[in-house]
């Protein structure tokens, strides 16, 4: 997971943190509604 999480900090690198954090945030609601 956090050899995932560093291919997407460099996939966002070039974006606003901002856009880069609220996405996250979304995908992390999504993976964790996926888990239960």
């Amino acid at each position: 997971v956090k050899r995932r999480t560093s291919s997407f900090s460099n996939t966002f690198s070039h974006v606003e943190p901002t856009t880069a954090e609220s996405w996250l945030q979304a995908l992390a609601v999504w993976w964790n509604r996926c888990q239960s």
